[in-house]
């Protein structure tokens, strides 16, 4: 019997150590290959931006719908400070405004490349082509060099990457065109006839012929005169109020500067005179937030209190916010603070359907996010706070990378509680911003005169006890 049980183990080791060797050496079959890519390598944000426009053609005698992509593993998952934020893969035969359905795939450790499944629009048949388009950003790809300055001392930055585009298939022709912010860089891998230099831009390349997966490292070192925001948390939390007509956002935030350290002390006289002399600094000085239009009521609170260093321009198209902090933020700090206003709640929401018991279905309409430019985010906590007594029908955005959660809150004087509905996002950028957030809930008329019966009924019952305990004789009678 014992002997059976050793057996068995041996063949289930035997069978996962096979599955996970396959998974290990997955390559996709060379049913494509790419024409013409063309590859942007953005450095002008405090996060990594890549895009790329090339033409694939099924080179099989097999219609194809799947096409893989491949980036580096380093840059998946929490193994390292890298991390992939943004993956969207568009098509130009059919809507180049429509992303592609892309799927995890299969990694494969050999080669250190996580690999991404997309969905074409159609199937290509042999020999037909299709111009894709993709685009990428990743958080913590930059790197301060050195991580140590001065405080008037200019920033550089460490871009290391290469210059022939991660494919998993054959590349007939690639270039490569590194963006640059306006002092351009100050040091660069070269050759003889590469990269061409022109203002701000490095382009290298073209390269025919290139075998899949090739690689060759490059470096760029640029002078970044801005900080590099990170937030490590933002807490953002929208209150639906139908008897108020009122939408309440507030977003608390915990950030932080991850530019160069400063190499001694800070220095405040140093720091008015560069002011002073218009130089610019890594530190963080303020932000500027546009939000939706006809936001009203805004504050600017920290752990201190209310920060009066805040400027609210209450424009109808284009409301914006520019608010400072206390103190300058350098590389390495830390600040928290809290940010809210209110929005009239007929702008966001729709009535779908009305029944004849009272029930209405209605459909919320709410950015995913808000929030300062170029700025990354390591944890976002979206809550949709929504009436007491409604029910969640449907949830959908247009960002679906999210985990969701249900709950219930008691606010003030609130019976059976609020619905909560929580999405965290991982991992995001500025950039997502452009997603909004749909909900679709009943909520009844009821439901509506729930709090208002119970308050009164409280008075009253508090008004009946009063009259009561009058009547009562407490005197002590000889």
């Amino acid at each position: 019997m014992a002997s059976m049980i050793y057996k068995t183990l041996q063949l289930y080791l035997l069978l996962l150590l096979v599955v996970r060797s396959e998974a290990a050496a997955f390559v996709p079959s060379s049913a494509f290959q790419i024409q013409n890519l063309f590859r942007t390598v953005d450095l002008t944000k405090s996060y990594l931006r890549e895009s790329a426009s090339f033409i694939i053609e099924n080179i099989s005698e097999e219609p194809q719908n799947e096409y893989y992509v491949a980036v580096p593993s380093e840059i998946v998952g929490n193994a390292t400070d890298s991390h992939l934020a943004i993956m969207e893969v568009k098509e130009k035969r059919v809507d180049p405004a429509v992303s592609l359905v892309v799927e995890v795939g299969p990694s494969n450790t050999d080669l250190g490349v996580q690999f991404y499944k997309v969905q074409l629009s159609k199937p290509l048949t042999a020999g037909e082509t299709s111009t894709i388009q993709m685009a990428t950003a990743t958080i913590g790809a930059l790197e301060a060099q050195p991580k140590l300055i001065k405080q008037p001392e200019a920033q550089n930055l460490l871009w290391t990457g290469s210059k022939l585009a991660l494919s998993p298939y054959k590349v007939a022709r690639q270039r490569t065109k590194v963006k640059l912010p306006d002092r351009g860089a100050n040091a660069y891998s070269k050759t003889k006839n590469d990269p061409q230099v022109e203002d701000t831009t490095l382009t290298y390349g073209p390269y025919v012929d290139s075998e899949p997966f090739a690689t060759e490292t490059i470096q760029v070192r640029y002078e970044y005169h801005f900080p590099v925001v990170e937030i490590t948390k933002l807490e953002r939390e929208l209150w639906v109020s139908h008897s108020g007509g009122n939408l309440a956002t507030e977003e608390r935030y915990w950030m932080t500067n991850s530019a160069a350290k400063l190499s001694e002390a800070f220095s405040r006289l140093r720091w008015q005179a560069s002011g002073m002399a218009g130089e610019r600094s890594t530190a963080i000085k303020g932000f500027l937030v546009r939000l939706r239009p006809g936001a009203r009521d805004v504050y600017f609170t920290d752990e201190i209190g209310n920060v009066s260093t805040s400027n609210f321009r209450a424009d109808i198209r284009d409301p914006v916010l520019d608010f400072r902090p206390r103190y300058p933020i350098f590389g390495g700090w830390n600040y928290s603070f809290t940010l809210g206003w209110n929005h009239d709640l007929g702008r966001s929401l729709r009535v779908l359907s009305s029944e004849d018991s009272g029930s209405d279905t209605y459909v919320l309409r709410v950015p995913l996010l808000e929030g300062p430019d170029n700025a990354a985010y390591d944890v976002a906590e979206v809550s949709i706070i929504l009436p007491e007594g409604a029910n969640v029908v449907h949830i959908f955005s247009t960002y679906g990378d999210y985990t969701k959660e249900e709950s219930l809150l008691k606010s003030h004087l609130d019976t059976i509680g609020r619905t909560v509905v929580k999405l965290t996002l991982n991992n995001i950028v500025d950039e997502h911003r452009r997603n909004e957030l749909y909900i679709t809930y009943t909520y009844s008329s009821a439901s509506s005169l729930h709090k208002p019966i119970i308050v009164s009924a409280a008075i009253a019952a508090i008004f009946f006890a009063w009259i009561i305990l009058g009547r009562i004789d407490v005197s002590i009678s000889k």
